[in-house]
């Protein structure tokens, strides 16, 4: 009985001793893993791929910032001390923390081996193509314009700057440790490259802004291949700030050039381009200020009359009842046609699903007598078509008869920036030459001396034609919302850009969308110098 009782006794004993050593243990893990050095990753800047214009000019990523890595050595401390550094963070040095300061000023820190500055990308500083370009969330996934529809590769194009160096259990840096600066693929040159111009868009946007047009756009299209060099639009929204502009009635988000609206005399050459294909001839019209068709009264904007027209002062003057009587001969199949070939109630695929409106073209049932004809034939009525289908159209004109539908995407840049084109469709031919020689001198007549006498200039010969389409929709003052168009080409001779504008709410087309062709394609003659 003894014996069990002291061999109980040890047995407690063995067990208390045992949970004073895990106890002991316990208690001094914590010490033991302070001493333990870890590596410390801090995230600099992450990026996604850069999208750039035609000439490989960024339109994002274009600026920089910098980091400035600071390790906390007497040598860093006494420089941070000279250079008016806030005290906060020489103390946080003198703990021995490692630091990183911010700053646009790349000579803001003298550098040396303890202090080192990193070129940091800034994704967005102007708002330059900014309906086009569109912008990122909080995750930096893409939310609208090429950011979106090119989210995957841009995401796959983009890479990550951080910086590695040893640190206690507290943060503070080992002393006598390397840092290691990390560029996973950051400063690569991996991305989209755009069809758009950056000196081009400039112009078009300070054109748009130079004539105060609140909400409208205007695009420029390469003639040869309807490239797309410029998409202005506004009104703009701020990215910093994006919730303020989330209930504004007017749409800032909108990329209007892409955007479907009531067309009006612009389609007047439409009608021409299918009469003119179709053999239809109407030598002379008299006008006297109004026409009837199945008992509807249509006036022209000159209420007493052009008198006499022809085909190239008709379009000069936009003279309606000229146009309704050659759109009621040509017939609606043949307009039809026309207008379907052109593009005209079609969307178009600016690449990866990144499509526009495609407005509305009526069908043979919507043309049913001869005041519908009639009514189509100068524009009115069910159709619609977006700024960038009345480019492709005038366009077309100016390239000879060869349709080109236009695109966005040039190609792609890989990591070390070189460029592979993407593949584009060739063009069709819709018109004969003739017919785009007859449409051009009576375009070029509109400039000199008919309704777009406005944009008129001395450097070189262009064609245009204007429009003001009713909209049967009233603005707060109870006025109806017209909606005001101007397109066309320059030079006459040998056509290089295409321009079209459009004004929501505005007067007429020549007055209000006129300057804004003048200045642009004015400046882009001046900028190229290499325009006859």
């Amino acid at each position: 009985m003894k014996k069990r009782i002291l061999s109980f006794i040890l047995t407690i004993n063995i067990l208390f001793l045992c949970l004073c050593g895990r106890l002991y243990y316990i208690s001094s893990a914590p010490r033991a893993a302070s001493s333990q050095p870890s590596t410390r990753i801090k995230e600099i800047s992450s990026t996604r791929g850069i999208i750039y214009d035609c000439n490989l000019k960024p339109l994002v990523n274009g600026t920089y910032t910098y980091t400035f890595c600071v390790k906390p050595t007497l040598k860093s401390i006494e420089i941070l001390t000279k250079s008016g550094v806030d005290e906060n963070n020489i103390n946080k040095l003198k703990k021995g923390n490692f630091l990183f300061l911010q700053s646009n000023n790349k000579d803001y820190l003298p550098q040396s081996n303890d202090l080192k500055a990193l070129t940091v990308y800034e994704r967005y500083t102007d708002n330059v193509a900014l309906h086009i370009i569109g912008y990122t969330d909080s995750e930096e996934n893409g939310v609208c314009g090429i950011e979106k529809y090119y989210n995957d590769e841009l995401l796959n194009s983009g890479g990550k700057l951080s910086v590695a160096y040893s640190a206690d259990a507290n943060g503070r840096m080992l002393s006598g440790e390397a840092v290691e600066i990390r560029n996973e693929s950051y400063y690569d040159s991996d991305g989209i490259v755009l069809t758009i111009d950056k000196d081009i868009q400039i112009i078009a946007e300070n054109a748009l802004k130079n004539a105060d047009i609140q909400k409208g756009a205007a695009v420029v299209l390469d003639t040869a291949t309807s490239a797309i060099l410029a998409c202005a639009c506004v009104p703009c929204y701020n990215r910093n700030n994006l919730a303020e502009y989330i209930d504004d009635e007017d749409s800032p988000f909108l990329n209007r050039a892409f955007c479907a609206y009531p067309v009006g005399s612009v389609f007047k050459l439409v009608t021409a381009a299918a009469a003119l294909e179709n053999g239809v001839k109407l030598p002379t019209y008299n006008c006297s200020g109004s026409t009837i068709k199945s008992g509807n009264v249509f006036n022209c904007n000159n209420t007493d009359g052009h008198g006499k027209m022809t085909l190239e002062t008709a379009t000069a003057n936009s003279c309606n009842p000229y146009f309704i009587e050659l759109g009621v001969m040509t017939g609606a199949k043949n307009l039809l046609f026309t207008a379907d070939v052109a593009g005209f109630g079609k969307s178009t695929d600016l690449g990866n699903g990144n499509f526009t409106q495609s407005g509305v073209l009526p069908d043979s049932d919507d043309l049913n007598s001869d005041a519908a004809v009639g009514n189509f034939a100068f524009g009115q009525g069910k159709l619609t078509a977006t700024p960038l289908q009345i480019a492709a159209f005038c366009n077309t004109i100016a390239n000879r008869g060869v349709y080109n539908e236009p695109y966005l995407i040039k190609g792609f840049s890989d990591e070390k920036g070189a460029f592979s084109p993407e593949i584009k469709n060739d063009g069709i031919k819709i018109l004969n030459e003739s017919t785009c020689k007859t449409l051009k001198d009576a375009m070029l007549q509109t400039t000199e001396t008919g309704t777009g006498k406005i944009a008129f200039t001395s450097l070189f010969d262009s064609c245009t034609k204007t429009a003001t389409a009713q909209s049967g929709q009233y603005n707060k003052k109870g006025e109806e919302i017209k909606y005001c168009w101007f397109t066309g080409f320059f030079p006459y001779e040998k056509p290089e850009y295409t321009i079209c504008i459009i004004k929501e709410d505005g007067v007429s087309g020549g007055a209000d969308c006129g300057p804004v062709f003048k200045e642009i394609s004015e400046n882009i003659y001046i900028k190229s110098k290499t325009l006859p």
